[in-house]
């Protein structure tokens, strides 16, 4: 008689394991699909221009007009310069403040007063003494 109870009492705990396995495994799905769905609502691209980012990040604005936001930069390039190994671009724009976008990878072919599209992921720019810096941007277009 104890043995039998021994083994209902080691099945229910089983049962119960199970049960509660399969309850986590069902929250998690479901939170993966909400949280997936949660992600990509917010997924903006915005055109924007040299000037309107520099003026922004100079206002102190870009964070909480662009920080959500896939930025495609159109823009003259004003000056090539490479620093440690990267290629950083510096737009024209009409103060003081300027913008600059540190490529992904190194390209030979861009040159100074050549008018180029850029994109960039706004969350990683950062904020220069005088200048806002667009990290991790590839050109579209061209070689």
């Amino acid at each position: 008689m104890g043995a039998t109870v021994k083994v209902r009492f080691t099945q229910a705990r089983v049962f119960v394991g199970l049960v509660a396995l399969a309850f986590l495994a069902g929250v998690g799905t479901v939170s993966f699909f909400c949280g997936d769905s949660y992600a990509l609502e917010g997924l903006n691209v915005r055109q924007v221009t040299p000037q309107q980012l520099a003026d922004a990040m100079h206002s102190d604005g870009f964070y909480s007009n662009y920080r959500e936001n896939t930025l495609l930069v159109r823009g003259s390039i004003a000056s090539v310069a490479g620093e440690d190994g990267r290629l950083i671009l510096e737009f024209t724009t009409s103060g003081t403040f300027k913008a600059l976008c540190q490529l992904q990878r190194k390209r030979s072919k861009i040159q100074v007063g050549e008018r180029i599209t850029v994109v960039s992921e706004a969350y990683t720019a950062e904020r220069e003494p005088s200048a806002i810096l667009l990290t991790g941007c590839t050109v579209l277009g061209g070689p």
